[in-house]
């Protein structure tokens, strides 16, 4: 491990909280990823916002940059230590995803450590008349590849998130030791093994983990929104 990650997670947690908003405005987030040509059409504009609001903010004042590419997964943050960025909603689902299981376990096999940045908090969905997924879909101009898909297959629209509160920023810890302790006890699970796309290619497995019985030793930081 090149650092000690408790360390770099707790500069981390600080400038995102020091420097993020509270609230997200689903609207001015999407604009502000069209302005930066970054990933503002995804229909899960929030994780995607976060992404790229801590990149930006922890390259601009710790340096830094992009993570170590594995196949298609590429970390977002690479300092001392590897980090990726996520977002958690607190909707009494205590599950947090990870990441590409194979990736992880790469990383973990390259550089003995992968941490786990998440923005906790609560969502506000769309209204009744879906307008911030109109709003959306018009700024698009057109309709997405998976929207196409979802219409033809005649499955219905998932509500859109319109706006996030940020509760606080976690820190999360992980090393093969833990990874295997964690399957053992059961806070780790594989997610979407045997599931399939929607044009019916496999999923690749990914890690989730239980945040409720997250032992002390996998979270290394937790900072509370001012």
């Amino acid at each position: 491990m090149p650092s000690d990650p408790r360390s770099e997670a707790s500069l981390v947690c600080k400038l995102l909280v020091a420097h993020l908003s509270q609230r997200w405005e689903g609207k001015n987030a999407v604009l502000e990823l069209k302005e930066a040509d970054y990933q503002w059409r995804q229909m899960e504009w929030v994780g995607w916002y976060f992404e790229f609001k801590a990149r930006t903010i922890l390259t601009q004042n710790l340096g830094g940059g992009l993570g170590p590419r594995y196949g298609l997964t590429q970390f977002d943050y690479r300092r001392e230590n590897v980090w990726d960025f996520k977002v958690h909603v607190l909707s009494g689902q205590p599950w947090a995803i990870v990441n590409d299981k194979e990736a992880v376990d790469l990383c973990i096999r390259d550089f003995g450590f992968v941490g786990i940045i998440l923005a906790v908090g609560e969502a506000q969905l769309d209204d009744e008349r879906r307008r911030f997924k109109a709003w959306h879909d018009s700024l698009k101009g057109r309709r997405s590849l998976y929207e196409e898909e979802r219409i033809r297959r005649g499955a219905s629209s998932r509500i859109r998130k319109r706006a996030f509160m940020m509760a606080r920023i976690e820190a999360l810890g992980l090393t093969s030791r833990l990874l295997r302790e964690g399957v053992d006890d059961g806070w780790v699970v594989h997610f979407q093994e045997g599931m399939r796309n929607a044009n019916g290619s496999p999923r690749r497995p990914k890690y989730m983990v239980n945040l409720d019985v997250l032992p002390e030793s996998a979270r290394i930081r937790s900072l509370p929104t001012r």
